[in-house]
């Protein structure tokens, strides 16, 4: 048995039984490198390091034998010890939590990999996995371009302490050094933002002809190139959405509000562009406000169901709408806990003889109640 434990990156990526887990997948070597992680914790991060290098090789265009895999791997780890570290000008990390050696060997890593895989397979320009550059789109402006083509979400830490994670394929661009007035990111395809409260600055995504303005929350947008819709979903604080030529008609008309749509926790907004519409609607799934509620809060011993409504209200921010008198009589015994809303709502609805509906941002119950 080889002595794993003493593994370094490269020697994974080298070794026979680690490419029939992480390239052939088979069932044994699976269970065997699952359990190893268990035993040898302190290596977990050297071998799903490896994982990450082994998987970027195997999804190729071109399929590679395991002596190519060794060769690349090779030439590799040799441009990995004669290149300088790469300058990233802001952190990052993958969104899976994993204690990285130090990242800019990482990136070094990755860059290096992609000019290899270039060399070898013969295409005109290298696969950048994840690049970190800077541009300047206007005078006097510094700015950062990243763009993320791995197959994993990648976080950004951004000059005013805001974050973003940026989805596989997708591409940001913020200044350096945000301005006294406003913060705002430029994006390409889809990234999730939480926003550090700044009253006296808003933080502003510009995603194609959509700009969304917020001051402090987490919100999603999806803008990519190739649909012709946009989508914004706050998961929790409150934003305000509108269109550069919404905004555009207030600067000459001299309207200090601009008109758009305001979006709150669970809600989300999707646009057209060619009709310059909005469709305003619940997320597909809300979320917890609050991921760290105590469990037993949605724990209900014979509960009336007005106070069990109240509680998803002030859980989720999503407004129900019911005839309170219909079911003043109604009791609820359940733990709902971890249970997904529209199954909480199925839940409850089935136990007082009601039904919902999703009416805009709003779940409207209807029924007959219960006898009282």
């Amino acid at each position: 048995m080889n002595n794993y434990e003493t593994y370094t990156t490269e020697d994974f990526l080298l070794d026979s039984w680690f490419l029939a887990w992480v390239k052939h997948g088979q069932p044994e070597a699976r269970q065997f490198w699952e359990n190893w992680q268990q035993q040898y914790p302190a290596q977990r991060a050297t071998l799903l390091l490896a994982k990450d290098m082994a998987e970027a090789l195997k999804n190729r265009p071109i399929s590679l034998t395991d002596e190519q895999v060794q060769l690349e791997v090779t030439q590799i780890t040799r441009l990995t010890r004669r290149l300088p570290t790469l300058e990233v000008r802001r952190p990052f990390s993958f969104i899976r939590t994993r204690s990285f050696w130090p990242i800019a060997a990482t990136v070094v890593i990755l860059v290096a990999g992609s000019w290899v895989f270039w060399k070898f397979s013969g295409t005109t320009a290298p696969n950048k996995l994840f690049t970190a550059r800077q541009s300047r789109p206007g005078p006097g402006a510094d700015w950062v371009n990243q763009l993320n083509e791995t197959s994993q979400p990648v976080a950004i830490q951004l000059p005013d302490g805001s974050r973003l994670t940026l989805a596989p394929h997708s591409q940001a661009s913020y200044p350096r050094t945000f301005s006294q007035t406003q913060r705002q990111v430029q994006l390409r395809g889809e990234a999730v933002f939480a926003v550090v409260h700044d009253s006296s600055r808003p933080f502003l995504v510009v995603s194609g002809p959509l700009i969304t303005r917020v001051l402090g929350t987490r919100f999603r947008v999806r803008a990519m190139p190739d649909d012709p819709q946009i989508t914004v979903s706050v998961q929790s604080g409150k934003v305000s959405v509108y269109s550069q030529r919404d905004l555009a008609n207030a600067h000459r008309r001299h309207v200090p509000d601009v008109p758009g749509v305001v979006l709150t926790a669970n809600q989300q907004v999707v646009y057209r562009a060619e009709q310059g519409a909005y469709q305003k609607e619940l997320v597909t799934k809300p979320s917890l406000i609050n991921p760290s509620e105590p469990a037993e809060q949605f724990d209900f011993q014979d509960s009336p169901v007005a106070d069990v409504f109240s509680r998803l209200e002030k859980s989720y921010g999503i407004s129900i709408t019911y005839d309170a008198s219909v079911f003043r009589p109604c009791t609820v015994t359940a733990s709902l806990a971890g249970v997904p809303l529209h199954d909480q709502l199925k839940l409850i609805c089935a136990s007082i003889g009601a039904t919902y509906e999703v009416v805009d941002t709003h779940i409207v119950v209807s029924g007959k109640g219960c006898l009282s």
